[in-house]
């Protein structure tokens, strides 16, 4: 009995000190890998520490339309109220020629609260790749990325261009969902160590631009490779370029370890009035807070239907066609019940329908956020289109 007893006593001082050299190499990755299992509230802040804080000026203030200068029905927009309540959605704001027409939240939050845009942030690797371009850090959106990425500047990969990156037509594989804590699948999204998983991924079995293949590794790549070229972390990256010309707020930017490297396919925590600063950038051609943050001319570039998805521009969802969704929209459950009413209509989009819907020929810009984490933050069923055909359906005769 006493040699079994000092057997146990052994082997669990032994599994301590393996557990505490286990953890303490990368302790990160054993937080964030438990925190995947815990659902926060719907009706809170979801914030992913650990993540850094860059505070724009608040300089660019949009103009709230009073009730009689409203253009879209009243009926309409309680139509649209409805329909984000039903959702579960936080908030709804729509703009008419720049003007606040409507800004609905929900009862338990306000303006000031940050909601997570999840892969909306991928829009923004697009922008800051064409900023990139614009001052000179790149020559091309058609350059291969071994030439900004060592790792594979000898490596088929490296082969891979940028725009192929941002169409998501990179051919690079994806990382299957898993329950493993030592596997790469698991390592990407949790460890304090995130780039070396995000760099080992390998290559499909077909050629770069021949299918979509809607990947997060590809936008996470494009902020490695922008962060190493302007020598700057993400966050003062991201303050420079867009937060603070565009006049907005502030952003809460989840980072692998205190201090580590940001993901950029995800995870940017803001107000909702930030991203409609975003989608006044998108509409003006580039422009908002009168500064030019990128060309008109790129983007048009962002905003063209890509060789293998006529649905998919650079980093941003088109509505081009009928019918409005691909058919792999399904897996997050949203449907389209119709096409967009302007096939003009693209947007941005992240996990729980959070959408950024730009009109151009409308003049509209509608933004809907909602709970963005956890199992199922929303309900199977969002007609992604209903907001966009309500709101011009809703549109005073004059102004159509």
């Amino acid at each position: 009995m006493k040699t079994r007893s000092k057997f146990t006593l052994y082997l669990s001082v032994f599994l301590i000190i393996l557990s505490n050299v286990i953890y303490l190499q990368d302790p990160w990755l054993w937080r964030n890998y438990f925190r995947f299992f815990m659902t926060g509230e719907v009706n809170s802040v979801e914030l992913l520490p650990p993540d850094e804080e860059i505070q724009g000026d608040n300089s660019y203030q949009l103009i709230k339309a009073e009730t009689p200068q409203r253009i879209i029905s009243n009926s309409a927009l309680n139509e649209m109220h409805q329909y984000a309540e039903e959702f579960g959605s936080h908030a709804l704001i729509t703009v008419h020629k720049g003007v606040i027409l409507d800004e609905w939240y929900a009862d338990y939050w306000n303006r000031d609260l940050l909601t997570q845009s999840q892969s909306m942030h991928k829009t923004l690797m697009a922008v800051l790749i064409g900023i990139a371009i614009e001052e000179g850090k790149i020559t091309s959106e058609k350059d291969p990325i071994g030439i900004y990425l060592e790792e594979w500047a000898d490596d088929p990969r490296g082969n891979i261009t940028l725009e192929q990156m941002m169409q998501m037509s990179s051919g690079l594989d994806q990382y299957a969902f898993n329950l493993n804590p030592f596997s790469n699948g698991v390592k990407w999204l949790n460890s304090g160590k995130s780039i070396e998983p995000i760099l080992d991924i390998q290559m499909l079995d077909w050629e770069p631009a021949s299918k979509f293949d809607y990947n997060n590794l590809n936008s996470e790549i494009l902020g490695i490779i922008l962060t190493r070229l302007y020598k700057v972390r993400y966050s003062e990256l991201l303050l420079e370029k867009i937060w603070l010309p565009m006049g907005g707020e502030r952003a809460r930017i989840h980072t692998d370890k205190p201090n580590g490297r940001a993901f950029t396919s995800c995870c940017l925590a803001t107000p909702a009035m930030d991203w409609v600063r975003i989608g006044m950038m998108l509409i003006n051609g580039g422009m908002v807070n009168n500064k030019q943050i990128v060309s008109s001319g790129w983007i048009k570039k962002m905003i063209s239907p890509s060789p293998a998805a006529g649905f998919y521009g650079y980093q941003i969802w088109l509505g081009y066609d009928d019918p409005a969704l691909p058919e792999s929209a399904g897996s997050s459950g949203a449907v389209a019940t119709e096409p967009f009413i302007a096939r003009d209509t693209y947007m941005t989009w992240g996990r729980g329908q959070q959408h950024v819907f730009v009109v151009p020929s409308k003049n509209l810009v509608i933004v809907r956020l909602g709970p963005a984490l956890g199992r199922q933050p929303i309900k199977p069923g969002f007609d992604v289109p209903y907001l966009v055909n309500t709101a011009i359906r809703g549109m005073l005769e004059s102004e159509k």
